[in-house]
């Protein structure tokens, strides 16, 4: 089973201090002085003790105490597991001293109860309270305190993931909704036009039905994905326009200019067909004269979306002009997925109304 990054990246700095503990008598203690055996042993069985210390605590004492909100008996616990690790580092370091100096003495049997060990340049007695275990016993609380630390940083990263991860999921499911709105809005306004072009002209209208087929498929099989080939979206948006553009009459001026300057790069699908819709729909005045200018184009690193309408005096002051909940969605999706990165504007001016959009290009999956 391979191991995952994250793992990995877990476990890597345990390897590595243990590793470190592990190697570091090789570059401390000199082997070829046989005088310094015994305190290579003794530093081993101690990290031997320090090390189990560390993660049973690490691995047991504190997720199943200190977690489970039952930090009362967590440290009643660890108190009693530090004795009897204490006692039990007591009993062996007597047991490494006795033999230690049963081959400095050269002798096959001691006298028992031995009182007195020569441990090192000083003498002193054999007892639980002895200066080495009374450092063991620092050196075990400091041990025990980063492990407890230890765990509860890990637990902070888990819980932070999880709480990342469930806002993606949201995210992801929010996004999805809003995007899925879209399409009914889309195709409503859509028919309505082909419904309209039917009493203007069936021949027209023939073919609008033939293009609004396509912009189905598109918004069928490629909007349901998180982005899409630049171009793609391009294509769709001009192929609405000429969709739009059947059944105007020549009251209305229509400008288009939608260019792709760079490629091989994806943008979040259905992105500007709202504000186009919104354009069409507020607009256009079959009364008086209307216009509508659509400027589309992608630079080096963005994408610069223009579109400017004007107010017919019969929809001056009225707030839909501004957009419906086609509109609306695509706020909420720009913020999901670019949040201050991305820069809309609308606003309206001189019986004008002005949406402006620049999104930044990315060539991976938002």
């Amino acid at each position: 089973m391979q191991l995952s990054k994250s793992k990995i990246s877990n476990w890597l700095p345990h390897f590595v201090a243990v590793m470190f503990v592990l190697l570091l008598p090789l570059f401390v203690f000199d082997r070829s002085d046989e005088h310094l055996a015994f305190w290579r042993y003794s530093y081993y069985y101690q990290m031997f003790f320090m090390i189990i210390a560390f993660y049973v605590n690490y691995f047991f004492l504190v997720p199943r105490l200190y977690f489970s909100k039952k930090k009362v008996y967590f440290f009643l616990v660890l108190i009693l597991f530090a004795f009897i690790i204490l006692l039990l580092s007591y009993l062996f370091y007597e047991l490494l001293a006795i033999e230690e100096l049963r081959v400095k003495m050269d002798m096959k049997d001691l006298p028992k109860p031995i009182k007195d060990l020569h441990l090192g340049p000083d003498e002193h007695k054999s007892s639980f309270f002895n200066p080495k275990i009374i450092d063991n016993f620092f050196f075990l609380i400091l041990v025990l305190t980063s492990s407890t630390g230890a765990a509860i940083v890990k637990r902070v990263k888990q819980n932070e993931k999880i709480q990342q991860e469930k806002e993606k999921a949201h995210q992801d499911t929010e996004l999805a909704f809003l995007k899925n709105q879209i399409s009914p809005h889309f195709f409503f306004n859509a028919l309505n036009n082909i419904y309209a072009l039917i009493a203007i002209d069936s021949n027209k209208a023939q073919k609008s039905v033939e293009k609004l087929s396509g912009l189905m498929r598109y918004l069928i099989y490629e909007s349901d994905i998180k982005t899409i080939e630049l171009s793609k979206e391009f294509e769709f948006n001009q192929n609405y326009i000429d969709l739009m553009r059947q059944r105007l009459t020549s009251k209305v001026e229509l400008d288009v200019n939608i260019s792709e300057i760079v490629s091989n790069f994806n943008i979040p699908p259905l992105l500007f067909i709202p504000f186009i819709e919104n354009a069409f729909k507020h607009g256009v005045s079959y009364r008086e004269k209307s216009f509508i200018k659509i400027f589309l184009k992608s630079e080096k690193d963005k994408v610069i979306f223009e579109c400017r309408n004007s107010i017919p005096k019969r929809q001056n002051g009225d707030e839909s002009v501004k957009g419906g909940v086609g509109v609306a969605n695509i706020k909420k999706r720009l913020d999901l997925i670019y949040g201050d990165k991305a820069d809309l504007k609308m606003v309206s001016e001189d019986d004008v109304f002005v949406v402006s959009l620049t999104i930044p290009l990315i060539k991976e999956s938002v």
